[in-house]
């Protein structure tokens, strides 16, 4: 899950789907949760449910998502407590990536790694063929993954056959058109000038969740 930072609120707003494009511009036309692009019928989501209390039209409490997450999100969480949040936190760190398979990074502290279960839990974001949570037909989130996953291996098999400045910048811009910065975040690991320009190619990625190198850190003021 890509960290995010949406600045400060451009305007009030009278519904709270006006904020849709500023958002876009802000963070990019991705899912904040799963990641995958979506550049028709992007949905504002309401952090913190209206339902159960959240303001219906504070730029705080909004991210974007598409209909899968937001559908299974819901109003099942109270509050934003026990949960890793896209623009809080440092996501990256929170989970690992293999193929269409999202699981809880290990090397949290086990009360950590329960926020990272709970986040994925909240969206389904476990959800793939032949595991514990079958998806919907409808569901088809896992795909994207999986073919993300395979773009971004061939991608490293080029970079290790041509690294160079052209080849750097095919991949930021291959990644910014497929979506998934997580994963190519992973595939990409240990190669960091293309770590670099995959934060920079994405927008609204938050620049201070990574050091020199492109290796994530702690948020400061986060809960990881």
């Amino acid at each position: 899950m890509r960290p995010v930072d949406k600045g400060d609120a451009p305007k009030q707003y009278s519904h709270y789907r006006e904020a849709r494009n500023d958002l876009a511009a802000r963070i990019g036309w991705y899912c904040s949760y799963c990641e995958m692009p979506v550049k028709n019928m992007i949905e504002v989501e309401h952090l913190i449910p209206i339902k159960n209390g959240g303001a219906e039209l504070d730029w705080e409490n909004f991210l974007l998502s598409c209909k899968y997450c937001n559908t299974l999100k819901s109003d099942r969480n109270t509050s934003r407590k026990g949960y890793f949040w896209a623009d809080k936190d440092n996501t990256l760190l929170a989970f690992t990536y293999q193929s269409a398979i999202i699981k809880a990074n290990g090397q949290l502290n086990s009360s950590q790694v329960r926020i990272a279960q709970n986040t994925i839990d909240l969206m389904g974001l476990d959800r793939y063929p032949g595991g514990a949570n079958e998806p919907t037909k409808a569901d088809t989130r896992w795909k994207g993954r999986d073919e993300v996953w395979g773009a971004a291996n061939i991608s490293l098999a080029n970079w290790n056959s041509l690294p160079c400045e052209e080849m750097r910048r095919q991949i930021g811009l291959t990644a910014f058109g497929m979506g998934h910065f997580s994963i190519w975040m992973e595939v990409f690991k240990d190669v960091p000038e293309v770590r670099k320009e995959l934060i920079n190619s994405f927008t609204g990625t938050s620049m201070n969740c990574f050091d020199a190198d492109g290796n994530p850190i702690p948020r400061p003021n986060g809960n990881l």
